[in-house]
Formats: structure tokens, C-alpha cells, sequence
């Protein structure tokens, strides 16, 4: 069982990019707790938590051409892109959809170039993600695994931190 969410989980994606890495044991999740996780099925616990958001995360999708970027989509209308091979901390990319209604369903084109959201109102909004972002490049799947290398010493350091104090 693989904890980490304090309410509802409301999207799980897995990674499905094909490249020469397989990064098929990793997926994501949203919740009504303001967070999406990345996880691994090799560990019960989250590699890393996403916590950027203002609101309920509704869905969650990674892209299906580029190893390192996912998309989510929360209750007050922000589409955010993910790039992790960027940044861990803030969206690689925001929007936020006019009139602010809960975004509760992002789906990416088979291309990666192309992002879908429906919202509560009833309307699906599409948006072009540039080049820059939704095209990978040759060494997106090694940069990939260093960060993700990197996401697991962070987890390791404040694992040991914490059992320090719990000690102390």
C-alpha cells in the first residue's frame, strides 16, 4: 500500500514515454490535499511532493513524449506543466483558465504538443504547448535519472533528519 496523501486521491497517472530509460515503474498523483506526489513502485513512500498549488489538485497526466513533464490541473482554474529536469519547486509553465472555474480533468495529445482541460462549467479548453517545453531533448531521459537520483538523496537527507530529531 503506498501512503502520502492526507485526502481524497483524485488522479494517478503512469509514466508511459518511450525512450531509451524506462521510467515505467514511476507515477503521479493528485489529491483534495493541495499536492501531486511522483512516486515509484519500488518504494511504498513518495519520492516527491508537489505543493505549489492553492486548491484541490483534480487530475494529474504525464506527457506522453517528454520523460520529465506532467501537467495537473487544481479547483481554481490553474493548468500547471511540470518539467522536472527544470525545476522541482514551481510549474515550468502556468495558465490560468478565465472566470477561474475548477479545472477537474487534464488529458495530453498523443503528440505532447496539444493539452486538454474540462472544467466545472462544462467546457474543454485546449491549449499548444511550445516546442521548448513539450519537445524533448536527447538528453532529457539521462537528466531525468540524475534528477531523479537527486529527488531521492533529498528524501534520504530529511529521512535521516527527521529520525535525528525524533532521537535528539
Amino acid at each position: 500500500m503506498f501512503e502520502g496523501h492526507h485526502g481524497p486521491v483524485t488522479g494517478l497517472d503512469c509514466h508511459t514515454a518511450a525512450g531509451p530509460v524506462d521510467f515505467s515503474h514511476l507515477f503521479v498523483t493528485s489529491s483534495f490535499d493541495w499536492t501531486v506526489k511522483l512516486w515509484s513502485t519500488r518504494n511504498t513512500k513518495p519520492l516527491y511532493s508537489f505543493e505549489d498549488n492553492s486548491d484541490y489538485v483534480y487530475d494529474v497526466m504525464w506527457s506522453p513524449a517528454h520523460p520529465a513533464l506532467f501537467a495537473c490541473v487544481d479547483g481554481v482554474g490553474h493548468l500547471d506543466l511540470w518539467n522536472l529536469n527544470n525545476e522541482t519547486e514551481v510549474p515550468t509553465a502556468s495558465v490560468t483558465v478565465e472566470g477561474s472555474p475548477a479545472l477537474n480533468r487534464v488529458r495530453w495529445a498523443n503528440s505532447g504538443r496539444e493539452v486538454a482541460v474540462g472544467d466545472s462549467e462544462g467546457q474543454v479548453h485546449i491549449y499548444d504547448v511550445g516546442e521548448q517545453i513539450a519537445v524533448p531533448r536527447q538528453d532529457e531521459w539521462s537528466r531525468f535519472v540524475r534528477t531523479l537520483t537527486e529527488l531521492n538523496e533529498n528524501q534520504e537527507d530529511a529521512e535521516e533528519l527527521a529520525t535525528q530529531r525524533l532521537v535528539a
